[in-house]
């Protein structure tokens, strides 16, 4: 039995170290549909980046949607969006950024740690002229853009934020300005492997190995069930059985030759 309980537990450790294999990254790493923030520097009225204690003001916006700064989904494809009410300090310096015909400088965290290194992201901003009487005066946030991101071993490697120019999205609701951002992930350095596709690769792979071991684990526990009761059960009785066939054979042949004589 002892055999046994040993097998049971190793078939959980081996279950159990196949799924931490395939869903759980270490600490410091992103999973899928890890928030990823866009931070990009503050720009003054006067056109000058901002900057606080010697460095740079990052800020980001606070999306209407989900009252959280505007972020990316690792590994996750399709679009997001985020619309920011005027008053919002990110607006005004995405205003500046166009009206100077300068990219605003960016930024996003490559990985999880506490004190993340960061990669440059410059986000040019395109402009649309605002419907109504003032048109050609008030300038809005052309607001579409594409994001082609690359990420390995749960970190961030490379990323491309860029507008889609001369398809603005349309004004529904003054006073807010809406951007959407469709992103799409690869897997490495390259663009042969969408994230995606390698997920489904791995789960693939790691499917058929989970139910080999089972089938292997299976196998020794049937057999070492089998045995046990072979052993325990099966060879007792026999012996018991023919040490009772042969006592009774040897008692009547003694009651044979008596009546002979």
């Amino acid at each position: 039995m002892k055999l046994f309980n040993s097998l049971l537990v190793s078939l959980a450790s081996l279950v159990a170290a196949a799924n931490a294999g395939k869903f759980t990254p270490a600490h410091d790493e992103f999973k899928k549909n890890d928030e990823i923030q866009i931070q990009c520097v503050q720009i003054d009225g006067n056109g000058r980046e901002v900057t606080e204690k010697d460095s740079l003001k990052y800020l980001s916006p606070t999306c209407v949607e989900t009252y959280k700064p505007l972020s990316v989904y690792y590994g996750y494809d399709g679009p997001i969006q985020c619309s920011i009410k005027n008053d919002d300090p990110f607006h005004e310096t995405m205003l500046r950024s166009i009206a100077l015909d300068k990219p605003l400088r960016c930024r996003m965290a490559r990985n999880k740690l506490s004190f993340p290194k960061y990669m440059d992201l410059p986000i040019r901003i395109e402009g649309a002229r605002a419907s109504g009487k003032r048109a050609s005066e008030e300038k809005r946030i052309a607001g579409s853009f594409n994001a082609v991101f690359h990420g390995q071993n749960g970190n961030l490697i490379a990323a491309s934020v860029y507008p889609v120019v001369d398809h603005a999205l349309p004004q529904t609701v003054g006073g807010v300005s809406t951007i959407q951002i469709t992103q799409k992930w690869y897997e490495g350095a390259g663009m042969s492997t969408l994230m995606a596709n390698k997920r489904h690769e791995e789960e693939f792979i790691i499917q058929p190995i989970v139910a080999l071991m089972f089938c292997i684990l299976t196998a020794c526990i049937v057999y070492v069930a089998g045995r046990v009761y072979v052993e325990s059960s099966v060879i007792p009785r026999a012996i018991k059985d023919h040490i009772a066939e042969r006592d009774g054979g040897g008692s009547g042949g003694s009651q044979e030759t008596k009546k002979t004589q």
